[in-house]
């Protein structure tokens, strides 16, 4: 009696060619918008981590004493090396050191201190800057102030000219 197959219309393939891409634009807007979602939710989780990260460099390490106050010093100190801008003041090695102990105020210990943040050397000392001073002053836990009424710098100077003769 009736004869209706859809397939059997003029324009079917047509019709389902539509539907198809029509689908696949679909599922592309919906993937894409899902995708990007993810991507927001991984991005923020990422600053989070950053920020984590961060405050981890930040916090000052804690350094189990092994009993030896000395040793648990010189590694406090040590940890702090990155703080101090050799491009300005030179590097140096052990290798090259010079007995700054020579410099009034520098004792032995106070020494030690030195060559825990790589100062190993009059040149080094001498220069320093006033933001250097405090800097080192504040890493080598020394009295505030007291490397400008010693002159450090001034002697290390003259001691740096003394050794290059």
């Amino acid at each position: 009696m009736f004869e209706l197959n859809p397939l059997n219309l003029p324009d079917a393939s047509l019709q389902h060619l539509v539907m198809g891409v029509v689908t696949l634009v679909l599922g592309f807007i919906i993937g894409y918008a899902s995708r990007q979602n993810i991507v927001r939710e991984l991005e923020s989780q990422l600053a989070i981590v950053k920020r984590n990260v961060e405050d981890c460099y930040r916090t000052p390490a804690v350094v189990v004493s092994s009993g030896n106050d000395e040793a648990s010093v010189l590694n406090r100190i040590s940890s702090r090396i990155h703080e101090i801008d050799f491009s300005r003041i030179g590097y140096a090695s052990l290798t090259e050191a010079d007995d700054l102990k020579e410099i009034v105020g520098v004792g032995p210990f106070l020494e030690k201190k030195l060559h825990a943040i790589s100062i190993y050397t009059f040149r080094q000392i001498a220069n320093f800057t006033g933001e250097d001073i405090d800097q080192v002053n504040d890493i080598i836990e020394f009295f505030p102030g007291r490397i400008q009424r010693d002159n450090w710098v001034g002697q290390a100077a003259q001691l740096a000219k003394k050794s290059n003769l």
